[in-house]
Parts: C-alpha cells; structure tokens; sequence
C-alpha cells in the first residue's frame, strides 16, 4: 500500500517537473523569439530613416551626383533585414501578420532604393552592360511554388559578393504588396524565379555562368 502511494507521488512529481520544464521552454522560445523580432523592426526602422537620408543626398548632390561616388549603395543592412526577416517567417510562419506587415516594409524599402539607383544609372548615362554595373529584381516563391528559387537565391548571393556593383531586391511574388504587384506587371513577371536584369526580364533558373553570359550579351 505505502509502495502504490510512493509510486503513485513519484509519477505526480514527475509529471510536474515535466510540464515545469516544458512550460518554461515555451517561455524562453517565446522570449528568444520576441527580442529577435524586436531587432528586425529596430532595424526596418533604421533602414527607413537612412533610405529617406540617401533620398535628401540626392536632392542635395543631384547636379553632381554622377562625379562623386555611388551614394546609392545597396548596404549590408539591407540583406542582413532579408536573412532576419527569413528566419522570422520560420519561426512565425508565412501568415503571421506581423511577419507579412514587415515584409511589405521591407519591399518599399527596396523598390525605394531600386528606384533611386536606377535614377542615377539613368541620369548619369552609366554603361550597366558590365556586372559591376548590374541591378536585378528577383521574384521569388516558397518551395512549394518554386523548388529551384533558394538555388537562385544562392547564385545571386554569390554574384553580388564576387562583383561589388551588382545590386540584387528580392521581392516575394505571392506577397499581398502593392509594390511587387506593380513591379511583376510592369516587367511580365509569371513564374518563378523572376529576375529582372538591367530592365530586361528572364523568367526561369540562371546558373552563375548563364547569368554573366546574360548580362555581357544586352
């Protein structure tokens, strides 16, 4: 009889310290995840406030933008927002509105920047058939969608850091965004992946080879 109550205390005491720890391990998830969050917005944030700053430096350096250096860099911060949003969208899941409401963020940002860049591709008459002078938009989807996407996504990465001009703006293509909505219609964009290569679309896979082939051939 005391041997039943002691097992039957030890299997309550265990099962306790099970949900214990458990909870406590939703807690942390939780927390990890929420300041993780917290520093993707921290950095939207920013990234908004320099965009509107880059924007003042071309009013201001317009008349003799094309003799200074390239103000219009896509930097670091940009795709470092773009690997966080990525593991946001994991963690959270593709229809968490907050994760959908910081990706638009982010797609405004980079069609700002696109668009700025373009501008001074234009007005300075820079040669863009070089790959140190090459803006791509790619549209991509999920694996579901688009098996060979995050392949594409790879190549691309691996351009931009082996050529220091080329800019790459990553744009959802199911995203419930007005932008990539505009940006898919006026470049044809109906299948992923979707590049837009110097304003001249491709839909389909480039390897690295294809790509520099497509580019050195406008």
């Amino acid at each position: 009889m005391n041997r039943k109550k002691f097992s039957t205390h030890k299997a309550i005491t265990v099962l306790l310290l099970t949900i214990i720890i458990f909870s406590f391990g939703i807690l942390v998830g939780n927390y990890n995840t929420s300041q993780k969050f917290n520093k993707v917005i921290g950095l939207s944030e920013s990234l908004r406030i320099e965009n509107q700053g880059v924007e003042v430096i071309h009013d201001i350096l317009k008349e003799n933008l094309c003799e200074g250096d390239d103000v219009l860099y896509l930097n670091d911060d940009l795709y470092k927002l773009s690997e966080r949003l990525a593991y946001m969208e994991s963690t959270l899941g593709t229809d968490n509105e907050q994760v959908k409401s910081l990706k638009n963020e982010y797609f405004i940002i980079e069609a700002r920047h696109w668009t700025l860049a373009k501008n001074r591709a234009e007005e300075c008459l820079i040669d863009a058939k070089g790959m140190n002078n090459t803006i791509v938009l790619y549209f991509y989807g999920n694996d579901g969608v688009c098996p060979r996407c995050l392949e594409q996504g790879a190549v691309l990465t691996y351009l931009r850091e082996k050529y220091k001009g080329v800019k790459v703006y990553s744009f959802d293509i199911d995203a419930d965004s007005t932008v990539v909505n505009v940006l898919k219609k006026l470049y044809d964009i109906d299948g992923v992946p979707g590049l837009v290569i110097n304003d001249l679309t491709h839909v389909g896979y480039l390897d690295a080879d294809d790509f520099v082939e497509f580019v050195e051939n406008q």
